[in-house]
């Protein structure tokens, strides 16, 4: 991992110079699966395949993700800031940094959703699969900078929204950026509290809260709402540190559910190390894979920010005989279909 991502105790965090990372409470024993092709699967001898996978650090394996996207839209937004020689709004490196993690996951099993939050949240875009991309990036562009600040209300509804249109079997999760104290809702002193208390209803309703402050916002207030989610916090509140966010959270310098490492090791024993991974422990194979006759097992490695590691093998089977390669269930359907056609059609001679 690069140096600059730190992985730091409660105890410790502020010791540490520079962006830190830091594991929520709740972090589990990490996995690791295999999520594309199933395991078993037959193919003819002679075709190319690209298996892909998860790792998580905090345990949490599913069919996929749904993620919810709670950003900040708050009037000071607007405040400038620079860093690595780059100058623009707040808003704009809240946006830019969730377009890069969008821009990285995923286009199968993943689905997004947007919910912005000021003086009260608002549902910008349900959750929508990451296969229309553009769609999702034009939601958090969208995001506006006016009002105040209601973090609890952002994270309550992101909640909901699971509820309505979360795909069963997924993992869910959601991230949350800041760049001040929560003082909505009324009174303005609970406010903090209040946020905190809906990141522990999330959680306890198997909902990941990761938070993530940027310049202007409280370190431990954030920090405190990742601790009651479950989930890791992530300190890009020194303004110099922005120059880093995008590379975060697109996966190539970190990692929101613990993933330190992934290697792969081929049917041939060609090991792979430190293949890319996005921010929420998704990978594949870097290239096609030219299946062989017999068994084909894949075998994955993952080592997490706490020093545990896991491993799952996939076995595809290669066959020289295509008549040895199940016909998928929708070309059963559709060859039943056609033999009905015919059958009508005799019917009516």
């Amino acid at each position: 991992m690069h140096a600059k991502w730190l992985t730091a105790t409660l105890a410790s965090a502020a010791l540490l110079g520079g962006a830190t990372l830091i594991p929520g409470s709740a972090q589990a024993a990490g996995s690791v699966q295999w999520l594309a092709p199933p395991d078993g699967s037959t193919y003819l001898v002679g075709t190319n395949v690209k298996p892909d996978g998860n790792a998580d650090g905090f345990g949490q394996p599913g069919t996929g993700l749904d993620l919810m996207l709670v950003l900040d839209a708050s009037g000071s937004m607007t405040i400038i800031n620079t860093a690595g020689g780059v100058t623009k709004t707040r808003l704009a490196w809240q946006a830019d940094a969730a377009k890069a993690l969008v821009n990285s996951l995923p286009a199968t099993n993943t689905s997004v959703g947007v919910v912005q939050y000021e003086t009260n949240a608002s549902l910008r875009l349900p959750l929508t699969s990451t296969a229309n991309t553009a769609t999702i990036n034009a939601a958090i562009d969208a995001v506006p900078a006016t009002g105040w600040t209601g973090t609890g209300l952002g994270i309550e509804l992101a909640q909901a929204q699971f509820a309505l249109d979360g795909t069963p079997g997924r993992v869910k999760q959601m991230v949350v950026i800041s760049d001040g104290d929560p003082n909505r809702p009324l009174p303005a002193a609970s406010a903090q509290q209040y946020a905190v208390d809906a990141a522990a209803a999330a959680k306890a309703a198997g909902i990941t809260v990761h938070g993530v402050v940027i310049p202007g916002g409280n370190a431990a207030n954030m920090e405190a709402i990742a601790n009651a989610g479950g989930g890791k916090f992530a300190n890009f509140s020194n303004p110099a540190d922005l120059a880093d966010i995008e590379a975060f959270f697109s996966g190539a310098a970190g990692s929101f559910v613990g993933v330190d490492q992934v290697d792969l090791e081929l049917p041939d024993g060609t090991i792979l190390t430190n293949v890319a991974t996005d921010a929420f422990g998704n990978f594949h194979l870097p290239s096609d894979w030219t299946m062989l006759l017999g068994d084909n097992v894949f075998t994955a490695t993952a080592f997490f920010e706490d020093g545990s590691e896991a491993t799952a093998q996939l076995t595809l089977v290669g066959v020289a005989d295509p008549a040895e390669v199940p016909v998928p269930a929708t070309a059963w359907l559709l060859l039943g279909g056609l033999a009905m056609v015919g059958w009508m059609r005799r019917r009516s001679l």
